[in-house]
């Protein structure tokens, strides 16, 4: 027989709000179910009819309250619109139905035709995004499970996921209008003291969204604030604990997804950090078949977890670059020298890596487009894992940083060998990640991450580099290399203002490197320029849009808008020449470990002038320098670099397109570096 429709509602509003969201059996205990007075936790009821007095004073005072701050409106009969409307309004045009949607929380039972109601098949799409380019890349606060019951999902978890997934839809012009709202209701909770864990969800997404609209200093602040709610409610302790819960395992699951987010964006030189160098408890799922497919077992550290503490690496290297920009850098080649202390700590956490979940063993370039689809819950952070293994090394070694640490520092010339290593390592892993590359792109495999974008700006300027080489494989194989970086960094222009803002940067590095937009293919240089201020925004990924207000809009009161701009035009416009030895002139003497290979860069006093007309910081003056850098002999000191060095003839007579079809192989050297 057909269900009673008031027998359901009346279970509805019997069950207290912890309850319905826990999906458990409510006692419906008056005032305090046992259920929450078990856990400690403040029992809500809906209904409307048993509030009492004391909570409708407590409501109309909030609401004062929020109307002063947010200096709200009158409800008015239209519906807000943010295509009609500024964003700065967005907040106090919302205001009354905000009051409303938390009244029933907060015992009072508000209209139900609310201005922000959102329509199932909507939410229903938002999730299906969310789980489709966002789940593990890089968060991951709950699975599918959590969020079946669509209904009952808290609107600030509901506008967030909206913010976070509309950039993947055709039309997604209410992406403000969603980010306004969810931080309005977000305040809410705090003001009405009723945060759980969906709001700092919702803060972790709305954090994830506004790093890759390039907005850092709000994104900072969201990411600040949402740790601190993490840290009230002691869930960093908890993190740090066996989970033996699947509502434990959530906690912790957000909570190393804002460190994840830290790790990658979050300050370099701050009074408050984090310490997160142990290798978190494992986040450990239920296993399932694509667990089995994948040769992993329970007792092994899930792949997400690793990915996260590989993150943890990159954040020092971040620290790292940031030095080397200060003229703060010790000599790398030193014990105690922070450089050789990230060596020891990436090689701690490689040996934290099963051999199930290495390259050679999950043959990710031997599987199909469509198991690749089908797990790519898995593959996902594993290719997280593998661009952020290769970046470290890339960034780490990356012959700017030296080139420009030589100029300040007199102790920082660079002795022949470690300049010899380090250059040969940027390139290989440089190459490294033009390969996955390749094989993301011959899976099909979209990734959404910014962090991917930004792995490819960082390996395209190491093959910008070494498009100055006198050995006409090398240089070839570079523009290659360099082209493709390119064309995955454009794939996230799309949907990442950050990654646009990238890409607008390498083009110019380009233009200045090579004279046009376009690279000349047929160009033989004796001498590269570099711009200083925009290698360093592509090293340090400084992607805040040129066109975009100031990051703390939507924040702060105009009069606490930061003074503090970026360089000028000029200042921005400087450059390096740096003039290429194009042949070796010195035999390498096995005999005394290398000793007397090629001269380290140097500075040679001209009369020639930078190009630029102004030197890129006060304490930085390249006028009337230029860097010699030491000769060309890469391709005598890297055997593994080409192994049939027949198969490129007379490289003369290959146009572009047959070389890269030519170069689109597994080239045994592959077997170097990889994880």
């Amino acid at each position: 027989m057909p269900r009673d429709g008031s027998r359901g509602r009346l279970r509805s509003y019997e069950a207290c709000l912890n309850c319905r969201r826990k999906k458990t059996r409510c006692p419906a205990e008056r005032p305090v179910c046992s259920s929450c007075a078990r856990l400690n936790q403040t029992c809500l009821y809906t209904s409307g009819r048993r509030a009492s007095h004391q909570s409708e004073d407590r409501l109309a005072s909030l609401e004062e309250k929020v109307d002063f701050i947010m200096k709200g409106s009158k409800p008015c009969d239209e519906d807000p619109s943010p295509a009609k409307s500024s964003s700065n309004s967005l907040p106090s045009e919302s205001n009354y139905a905000l009051n409303n949607l938390l009244a029933p929380e907060l015992g009072f039972e508000g209209p139900e035709d609310s201005s922000l109601h959102i329509s199932s098949p909507t939410v229903a799409k938002a999730v299906d995004l969310y789980f489709q380019y966002c789940h593990r890349q890089p968060i991951w606060c709950f699975n599918y499970e959590d969020l079946e019951d669509m209904g009952f999902l808290p609107k600030e978890l509901v506008y967030s996921i909206l913010t976070l997934t509309s950039r993947f839809c055709v039309a997604h012009d209410q992406s403000q209008f969603y980010s306004n709202t969810a931080r309005t209701l977000i305040m809410l909770r705090v003001a009405s003291g009723t945060v759980d864990l969906e709001t700092i969800e919702s803060l972790c997404l709305l954090t994830y969204s506004l790093f890759m609209d390039g907005n850092v200093s709000l994104g900072q602040f969201h990411l600040g604030f949402a740790f601190q709610l993490c840290l009230t409610a002691m869930i960093d302790v908890e993190a740090a604990a066996p989970a033996k819960s699947p509502l434990a395992q959530r906690k912790k699951r957000v909570f190393w997804g804002l460190l994840s987010l830290e790790r990658s964006y979050g300050h370099q030189n701050r009074l408050f950090r984090l310490s997160a160098e142990p290798l978190c408890p494992c986040c450990i799922p239920n296993k399932t078949e694509d667990d089995e497919t994948m040769s992993c077992s329970d007792p092994e550290i899930d792949i997400w977890s690793l990915s996260s503490h590989f993150g943890w690496v990159w954040s020092r290297v971040r620290t790292y670059v940031s030095d080397c920009a200060h003229n703060s850098l010790k000599e790398p080649w030193r014990h105690d020298s922070m450089y050789t202390m990230i060596l020891s700590d990436l090689t701690s956490a490689e040996n934290k890596l099963s051999q199930n979940h290495r390259y050679d063993s999950v043959k990710f370039y031997e599987r199909t487009a469509s198991e690749v689809r089908l797990n790519k819950s898995y593959w996902g952070p594993w290719l997280k894992l593998q661009f952020t293994y290769h970046c470290i090394l890339t960034m780490l070694n990356h012959p700017f940083l030296y080139i420009v640490a030589s100029q300040h520092n007199p102790n920082l010339a660079i002795p022949n060998a470690f300049w010899r290593r380090s250059s040969e390592l940027a390139l290989l892993h440089a190459t490294w990640i033009v390969r996955i590359v390749d094989m993301v792109t011959e899976k099909e495999m979209r990734l959404t991450e910014a962090f991917f974008g930004h792995a490819a700006a960082v390996a395209a300027t190491v093959h910008l580099y070494y498009c100055r080489a006198a050995d006409p494989r090398l240089k070839f194989k570079s523009k290659t290399d360099l082209a493709k970086c390119r064309r995955f960094l454009e794939g996230f222009v799309e949907f990442s203002p950050a990654c646009r803002a990238l890409d607008q940067t390498l083009e110019k590095i380009i233009h200045i490197a090579f004279g046009s937009e376009n690279v000349d293919y047929d160009w033989t240089p004796s001498r590269i320029y570099l711009s200083v201020s925009l290698m360093w925004d592509i090293l340090r990924a400084n992607c805040t849009p040129e066109t975009q207000e100031p990051s703390t809009t939507g924040l702060l009161h105009p009069s606490l808008t930061p003074t503090i701009t970026r360089e000028s035009s000029a200042q921005s416009s400087s450059t390096l020449e740096i003039i290429v030895a194009m042949s070796p002139e010195v035999t390498v003497n096995t005999a005394d470990g290398g000793q007397a290979a090629h001269m380290p860069p140097r500075v040679r006093n001209t009369t020639a002038t930078i190009t630029a007309p102004a030197p890129s910081s006060p304490d930085i003056d390249l006028r009337g320098e230029r860097l010699i850098v030491p000769s060309d002999n890469l391709m005598l000191n890297t055997p593994w670099l080409w192994t049939d060095p027949s198969q490129f003839g007379d490289v003369d007579g290959v146009n572009r397109q047959e070389l890269e079809n030519s170069m689109d192989g597994l080239f045994t050297w592959w077997d170097l570096g990889n994880l």
